[in-house]
């Protein structure tokens, strides 16, 4: 069900947000994306890669706000070379596989990618 999208992509590159320790940096990221699960209008993709691919397995901190995000009609979709090199393929749970021409194509064709 497609609710309020925009045609805003974003490109999660690691699992926390910032340059910082762990700790923070992870906190950060999980409470921007229980921020964005929140807000009137999604973004219609997140696109997952390198260590962001951790944020759609089925035990992360983030998973349900994602899963909620999907839920309003936002394409996640993470790297399938990357869940595989972090051997995660199998605990994707939330979203799609993807590849890098997908999502170089889908950045490409959006009005605004915002990139974390």
């Amino acid at each position: 069900m497609k609710e309020n999208t925009s045609n805003i992509v974003y490109l999660i590159t690691a699992e926390q947000l910032g340059i910082s320790d762990e700790g923070p940096g992870k906190n950060l990221m999980n409470n921007y994306l229980h921020a964005l699960s929140q807000s009137q209008t999604v973004p219609k993709a997140i696109m997952l890669i390198n260590t962001g691919v951790r944020l759609t397995i089925d035990d992360s901190d983030a998973f349900e706000d994602l899963k909620a995000i999907s839920g309003r009609g936002t394409d996640v979709l993470s790297c399938g070379m990357c869940l595989n090199y972090y051997g995660l393929t199998e605990r994707l749970g939330v979203g799609r596989i993807s590849n890098m021409q997908e999502i170089t194509g889908i950045s490409a064709s959006a009005v605004q990618t915002i990139t974390l």
